[in-house]
């Protein structure tokens, strides 16, 4: 639904490199009402339909929560995976799918 101050915006999931971004491209909002919108595109692809309220600002202390997190989870899980590694007396099929997973989510 719209309502005063928001924009519709029917886009589309555009593959670029090992990412993506929604792009406006091939899409438009042909019709709709305050409960439904109508979008009309040229091809075939993942579809959406965001609302902007504001435009959306970097957040310097959500980049930094970010990076540091990040940080800490790798830490956490390359020690997690020495544990395992080097503690043979441990071993079991729970510990191995526990090593399997950590090894997953480090990488």
């Amino acid at each position: 639904a719209q309502q005063a101050g928001k924009e519709l915006r029917c886009v589309s999931w555009q593959i670029a490199g090992t990412g993506g971004q929604w792009t406006t491209t091939g899409c438009k909002r042909v019709g709709g009402d305050t409960s439904h919108s109508i979008c009309a595109c040229t091809h075939f692809s993942t579809f959406a339909i965001l609302m902007t309220i504001h435009p959306i600002k970097d957040s310097f202390a959500l980049t930094v929560v970010t990076y540091v997190g990040m940080s800490v989870s790798l830490v956490c899980l390359f020690l997690a995976i020495i544990t395992f590694l080097l503690c043979r007396s441990l071993w079991s099929v729970s510990v191995t799918l526990h090593l399997q997973l950590s090894i997953c989510l480090f990488a």
